[in-house]
């Protein structure tokens, strides 16, 4: 995968919606818009107050990749596809190519290769993913669980917008990337992946380097806001579930109305791992033969982001399962001492004889064996770890495939 191609999501138009003062050159905009799906909630009402700490934002907030794509005041959808798949894909590729061979047939077909349009739709899809599961975020409407409701939620989740973090992330992720693509280069088994000025005094090499650089940058910004938005919401995920919750009755909802969250894990599991499965696809269908440093380095940087996916998927929730296992503890140890006296033998002397009431005894009890204590179906569980092991299998096979030709 040559990680100078850049791909970035979409992003709406906030005409309406007031802007208030940042710590970053890019504006940052409220979520809610005419061109998202779906009903707006209360929640959105408070997506464009202002917060008392504008590096911090709030979980309303746009992340640093969503900002970068609204700037260029076009519908998210067709700003991603504008930065992703055009300004930093095809355009990039087009200037590399045409700077190395000067022919208009071989930069078209470079241009258009297979692997270089898997990494335009990977920096698309990139973007695209924050937004989605920023969104899926709101759409979980998750304060009313809390006693302090929306100032509660935004402590526990402002964090997936604050500015300071996103630029750390993102210069680690870049630095950590440059690493990983380049070890060949800086272990002098091979070529690195930028070139200036490559022919003999081409102005035209030097200017397509420059802007190799700009598109690793830019697709480095989508990867990074992919990890921050799935880190700091499952982070929030485990956070919620060791707060105080106003929960559901059992005998309503045998999830006690937890479900949401679950809906919410699973949503950004999915989207975390589609992402995997782009940086996989790119690796299986890549033309060059990696050096085994390659694939020691960049194999160790994906199955990295993997093993990272399912430890926070699983961390977030730990919590939730945790309570879902007491509370169902709870109920059963209350009905027991109810159903003691009436299933003792000999019959208990203050065992109820009303049979209405043995009815509802009976009921409850079932009803308390059937709760969850998973906050979705537990079956989802076995799907999803399907998906990570093929898109781990799929990895290894390919590795072993390049060791065994080495």
């Amino acid at each position: 995968m040559n990680p100078s191609r850049s791909n970035i999501p979409t992003v709406p138009n906030h005409r309406d919606c007031r802007r208030r003062e940042d710590d970053t050159f890019i504006p940052e905009v409220p979520l809610r818009t005419r061109y998202m799906a779906g009903p707006l909630s209360p929640r959105s009402k408070r997506d464009d107050a202002s917060t008392t700490d504008s590096g911090r934002g709030g979980p309303g907030s746009m992340t640093l990749a969503e900002r970068f794509i609204i700037a260029f005041r076009l519908p998210y959808g067709l700003g991603c596809v504008l930065v992703g798949l055009v300004l930093f894909g095809i355009v990039d590729a087009v200037l590399q190519g045409y700077s190395t061979t000067s022919n208009v047939g071989s930069t078209i077909a470079y241009a258009l290769a297979p692997s270089n349009v898997i990494v335009y739709l990977l920096v698309t899809y990139s973007f695209y993913a924050s937004r989605y599961m920023r969104g899926r975020l709101e759409q979980a409407h998750l304060a009313p669980f809390l006693p302090d409701r929306e100032v509660g939620y935004g402590r526990i989740f402002g964090s997936v917008s604050a500015t300071r973090p996103q630029i750390l992330t993102w210069a680690l992720f870049l630095v950590t990337l440059l690493l990983a693509t380049n070890a060949s280069a800086l272990s002098g088994s091979g070529s690195g992946t930028f070139v200036f000025n490559a022919g003999p005094g081409s102005a035209l090499e030097f200017v397509s380097g420059i802007y190799g650089l700009l598109s690793y940058a830019v697709a480095t910004l989508g990867f990074s806001s992919v990890l921050w938005t799935y880190s700091t919401i499952s982070r929030g995920i485990h956070r919620f579930g060791g707060a105080p919750l106003t929960l559901r009755p059992y005998y309503e909802d045998a999830f006690l109305g937890l479900k949401p969250v679950g809906s919410l894990a699973l949503s950004l599991a999915s989207a975390y791992f589609g992402f995997i499965g782009f940086i996989v696809l790119g690796l299986l269908i890549s033309p060059v033969s990696p050096s085994v440093v390659d694939i020691i380095s960049v194999g160790g940087f994906v199955a990295g982001l993997i093993v990272l996916g399912l430890v926070m998927f699983f961390v977030s929730l730990n919590t939730i399962h945790r309570r879902m296992i007491a509370e169902k503890h709870a109920e059963r140890v209350r009905l027991r001492e109810k159903l003691s006296p009436v299933l003792e033998e000999p019959a208990h002397p203050m065992a109820p004889k009303e049979i209405g009431h043995l009815f509802r005894l009976d009921m409850q009890d079932r009803k308390a064996s059937a709760m969850a204590t998973w906050p979705f179906d537990v079956g989802i569980i076995g799907r999803l770890s399907v998906i990570a092991l093929s898109v781990t299998a799929i990895l290894i096979s390919r590795v072993l495939s390049l060791v065994l030709k080495i």
